[in-house]
């Protein structure tokens, strides 16, 4: 009988071996078909200029050739990593908005404030020269910035770290669409049947934690995955701690459709990010006052085919620099910078 019994279970794990290759191949092809239909919608992905990443925690880049790029994957100019004397150092940390996403690099808040703080530097020979080095890229997490925070930030021995912090960044870089279908094009699973198993659990534990959640797509997406945001802002203080540098954590407010900043509905959210912030030990930045005095048709970029919450207009990232500048030059003047 015991001779019958392994035989059996033999052939049930000569079954399921059969089955699961059955079904990887399946899964591997209804994934290449998957990618067809992604390139369908955005008609060759040389237009994001974006290409597989070394490291699978970042799953994509963009690519060194692009227009505009940097030889290390950025939207900016090339920064030695060598600081020069006498230069002080702000490293910015985002996604597309810090990148300047859809509008002319030197429109970008990022190069507006280096060029704002130089002017004032130049006015007053009171502060050394600034250097801004933008370290974004779109469709990025917060997991995959904090891979560029750790790995590469402080290479270029910054003086300041500004963290961009945008109301999608909990979202997840493949089983999420915040980047625009990015994640889920370039992942490459080492097993498609588990890939499936392992993003069907995702999305039902996010069900199950969302019962409880109200509000519109970036309020849930906060209360669903406040405890690994929480975890995240603890990380980029102990790490900000730890390196000696001062971090700033902008906060930029998203523009609802149909609703003015006056009857903003994020306002709780953001107020507890400021706290949370505070409380580990960063300095926060909300940007939603910048914004208040204004439409958010004039400020925001416009599209054919879907409303961008996230993306302002050149005239926003002036406004947005602006606001940075006076808020780091107070912080300067109290010397806490």
């Amino acid at each position: 009988m015991k001779n019958d019994m392994l035989k059996n279970l033999g052939l049930l794990a000569g079954v399921m071996l059969v089955m699961f290759i059955a079904a990887e191949v399946v899964l591997r092809s209804a994934h290449r078909k998957e990618l067809r239909s992604i390139e369908s919608r955005h008609p060759g992905r040389d237009s994001l200029k974006t290409i597989p990443s070394d490291d699978p925690r970042l799953i994509y880049t963009i690519s060194p050739t692009a227009r505009g790029s940097n030889s290390q994957g950025y939207m900016d100019s090339e920064h030695a990593k060598q600081k020069p004397a006498g230069v002080y150092r702000i490293v910015i940390i985002g996604d597309s908005v810090a990148q300047g996403w859809e509008i002319l690099p030197a429109q970008s808040f990022a190069k507006v404030l280096e060029r704002e703080l130089n002017a004032a530097a130049d006015s007053t020979a009171a502060h050394p020269p600034f250097e801004i080095i933008v370290l974004a890229r779109l469709g990025y997490s917060t997991s995959q910035e904090l891979v560029l925070f750790e790995e590469e930030a402080f290479e270029y021995d910054p003086d300041l770290i500004l963290w961009s912090y945008c109301l999608n960044d909990p979202a997840h870089p493949v089983y999420h669409n915040a980047n625009g279908e990015l994640g889920r094009y370039y992942y490459k699973p080492a097993s498609y049947a588990w890939y499936v198993v392992a993003k069907r659990l995702f999305h039902l534990r996010q069900r199950i934690r969302a019962r409880n959640c109200n509000g519109e797509y970036h309020s849930i997406l906060h209360c669903v995955y406040w405890d690994q945001v929480e975890t995240d802002i603890r990380r980029i203080a102990a790490v900000a701690n730890e390196r000696g540098v001062p971090c700033v954590f902008m906060i930029h407010p998203v523009f609802q459709e149909g609703i003015a900043f006056s009857q903003y509905t994020l306002r709780g959210l953001h107020i507890r990010l400021v706290d949370t912030a505070t409380e580990f030990g960063l300095i926060p930045l909300d940007l939603l006052p910048a914004f208040e005095p204004y439409a958010p048709k004039d400020i925001k970029l416009h599209r054919d085919t879907w409303y961008d919450p996230w993306h302002p207009n050149p005239l926003g990232h002036q406004i947005l620099a602006g606001y940075m500048r006076d808020f780091l030059q107070t912080l300067m003047t109290e010397g806490r910078l």
